[in-house]
């Protein structure tokens, strides 16, 4: 979205681990809200201890507490804890003016209107790497949503990398693919690592060289528009030593592999909405 947002109004996280911490730290950098318009409400007095040093919001225990006066409640629990997080007094403390966000992975929107009766809601799955500036997140809103709320949610995760609007029927998808593909690069950001220690290299050199390479191959990837394919030939010279490396890829299955990961993902998200 165009539309320039300086600022984002209250937020209120109702759970705080990896991926909200990784979004909170996001808005604060992007200066899209103040510390005092920033809560979270985790269960643990160690972690809320933990934010309130690290970024000096203000903490809860409690849920309902913690979405009084929001103008956004992040819903970023695990989705097998949505029922036990989400409960009764919860809904009925968060204000109707509100905006829910969900970045629950498996957590479709008629199941979140069952969660969260009576508001409007957005349908969120970002990456951890919006914790370094390069997230990719995919959003699809309900129909109660104003546009002004999606263009401030739009902000919150684009300050961070890019954000996209989609069909929720292609949410499944890009929580495999995007969703958890930071997973998936740092096993071969890992394997790659250790193929260049086998080679001879000091591990911290090893992990640099295979972590920068990951990096700008996929700037490469995004800011020149060309398809992998086109990108690969470029480094691949007729009979040289990076076809003979693709060709090792390819006897192992390396693209295979990769079809498998993410229709894992598929799967396990089905499983956990037959739960």
């Amino acid at each position: 979205m165009a539309t320039k947002i300086n600022a984002i109004g209250r937020v209120a996280f109702i759970g705080c681990g990896a991926m909200g911490e990784a979004i909170l730290k996001g808005i604060l950098n992007a200066k899209l809200a103040a510390k005092t318009d920033l809560v979270a409400a985790v269960p643990t007095a160690q972690r809320r201890e933990y934010l309130t040093k690290q970024y000096g919001i203000k903490t809860f225990a409690d849920n309902a507490e913690a979405v009084a006066e929001a103008d956004f409640v992040v819903l970023a629990v695990k989705p097998q804890m949505a029922k036990t997080a989400i409960t009764a007094s919860l809904v009925k403390a968060i204000p109707a003016k509100a905006t829910v966000v969900s970045i629950m992975s498996s957590i479709d929107l008629n199941m979140l209107h069952a969660l969260v009766p009576k508001r409007a809601i957005v349908r969120v799955m970002p990456n951890t790497p919006l914790a370094v500036g390069e997230g990719m997140t995919a959003y699809c809103p309900d129909e109660k949503v104003a546009p002004e709320a999606l263009e401030k949610v739009d902000a919150m995760f684009s300050s961070s990398g890019e954000a996209i609007q989609v069909a929720e029927t292609a949410m499944e998808a890009v929580s495999a693919l995007s969703g958890c593909g930071p997973g998936y690069c740092f096993v071969l950001i890992d394997a790659l690592a250790d193929a260049g220690v086998m080679a001879g290299l000091p591990r911290a050199l090893a992990i640099k060289l295979a972590a920068q390479t990951f990096l700008g191959s996929g700037k490469m990837a995004v800011e020149t528009g060309l398809h992998p394919a086109q990108l690969r030939d470029q480094v691949t010279s007729p009979g040289g030593t990076t076809i003979a490396g693709i060709h090792a890829m390819e006897e192992h299955g390396v693209r295979a592999a990769m079809y498998d990961a993410v229709q894992a993902v598929l799967d396990r998200s089905a499983a956990l909405k037959g739960k």
